[in-house]
């Protein structure tokens, strides 16, 4: 039989070498602790190709708040496009979403438009992990993988404690409100700020809500084969128009 004692210290000793990972980085920075250094934490410690951070949006789908690379973002992007893949699901429950092998005929059943394209876009094997406050998914971890694989019992372990810290750091920075918005308005979270006054412009030439309006910018991305953000750029420079 295990030892209740020493199970407890080697989970309190993995929870201190993950938040010192995160104190690590912004030290070496000279800056506080922010997402950035939870993903790129994590990233490390995980042996992931990159990390992304969702948040819950007002129109109920996650939102990017920090991508550690293209390809990170590339797949988040799509997520949101098509709504479905690993973190769709873990902002849906309280539970990790482990897909090891995008390629399997498993994962192209689940997620038929996500899985091929994450593949594309360099990323065969994505796990996602919900950040859960108060038994309630508030946004995802995302981890992915240059080469398939699952991870160890050992990383998803980490990852789940790199969400708990993103949890409270969240919340943290929320509760800040201005003094902080660098962390929402940098790199993609700048970009989705864009998207959101697309969304609004789509509204006023559709008549309808922001709800539908966000659907067809995203119908007008997948079918187009762009990003949300090049979709948004064109809504807001070039006079990209959606007929009602």
């Amino acid at each position: 039989m295990k030892d209740p004692n020493a199970m407890t210290a080697r989970d309190d000793d993995r929870v201190a070498r993950v938040q010192e990972a995160v104190r690590a980085l912004a030290r070496t920075e000279g800056r506080p602790v922010g997402v950035r250094h939870v993903c790129e934490a994590c990233a490390t410690m995980v042996r992931a190709g990159g990390v992304g951070l969702y948040l819950i949006g007002d129109l109920g789908l996650g939102e990017p708040i920090y991508a550690t690379d293209g390809v990170s973002e590339r797949i988040m992007d799509v997520e949101i496009t098509v709504g479905e893949g690993p973190a769709v699901h873990a902002l849906d429950g309280l539970s990790p979403i482990l897909a090891p092998e995008l390629t399997g005929i498993p994962s192209m059943r689940r997620w038929p438009a996500f899985a091929p394209a994450a593949v594309e876009a360099g990323a065969p094997a994505v796990f996602a992990f919900p950040l859960v406050q108060d038994t309630i998914s508030v946004g995802a971890l995302e981890v992915y993988r240059a080469v398939e694989g699952k991870l160890s019992d050992d990383e998803i372990s980490d990852a789940l404690l790199f969400a708990d810290v993103a949890v409270s750091l969240l919340a943290d920075l929320l509760e800040a409100g201005p003094d902080h918005a660098e962390e929402f308005t940098c790199g993609i979270g700048a970009r989705w700020e864009e998207i959101h006054r697309a969304i609004g412009v789509v509204s006023i030439q559709l008549e309808s809500g922001l709800t539908e309006a966000f659907l067809r910018l995203r119908a007008r991305a997948f079918a187009t084969s762009r990003p949300l953000s090049e979709i948004a750029e064109d809504v807001l420079t070039q006079g990209m128009r959606f007929a009602p």
